[in-house]
């Protein structure tokens, strides 16, 4: 970062006394930004789309505990393909009102749609354990507009999923496993 910002101030302070002076001021903008475009890897603001390690499960389990879950949560399957070693499950798009950091942003309602994915944990053939792993997208609509777009996550649609991808890791380390 020391390496960026002396490049920069040599190469505007070079350029002419008006620069000279306005340089800090840009130079101070330019960082800021910088450390601003990124989402916040602690609470998770600023991502598109959320993605969690949910374990290791056969295909069956995933299967059957996936749709478990995301009927309990009242999401509707709308794609599920199937071979002899993936699994590729994904859900309609939820509507759901806006959670109340959403409403603060001007936000009146959502959509989140669900992909779960199992794909083999190792290479051996006798090996029937995937690596699962969730996938969330969202789409929010603001007042007064009637047009869905594609928006960062708020703090608790994040919450919301975190929770959600909880009940799948504890579903797939408990209970019975069928081989």
């Amino acid at each position: 970062m020391k390496i960026l910002q002396a490049i920069l101030l040599r190469s505007f302070a070079s350029q002419n006394s008006m620069i000279r002076f306005v340089s800090p001021l840009l130079l101070f903008s330019i960082v800021l930004s910088f450390g601003c475009a990124g989402s916040d890897e602690a609470s998770g603001r600023g991502t598109l789309i959320y993605s969690a390690n949910l374990g290791t499960a056969t295909l069956f389990d995933a299967n059957a505990k996936s749709r478990t879950i995301l009927e309990r949560n009242q999401f509707r399957i709308q794609r599920v393909e199937t071979s002899a070693d993936m699994y590729y499950l994904e859900t309609e798009w939820k509507n759901r009102g806006a959670f109340d950091d959403e409403l603060e942003q001007g936000i009146e309602a959502g959509l989140t749609r669900i992909i779960i994915q199992a794909t083999p944990r190792g290479r051996a053939a006798s090996s029937d354990l995937h690596t699962v792993r969730l996938q969330a997208e969202n789409q929010v609509r603001y007042l007064h507009t009637f047009e869905w777009r594609v928006a960062p996550m708020s703090n608790m649609l994040i919450a919301y999923l975190k929770k959600l991808s909880e009940d799948f890791v504890v579903e797939f380390r408990t209970g019975y496993r069928k081989f």
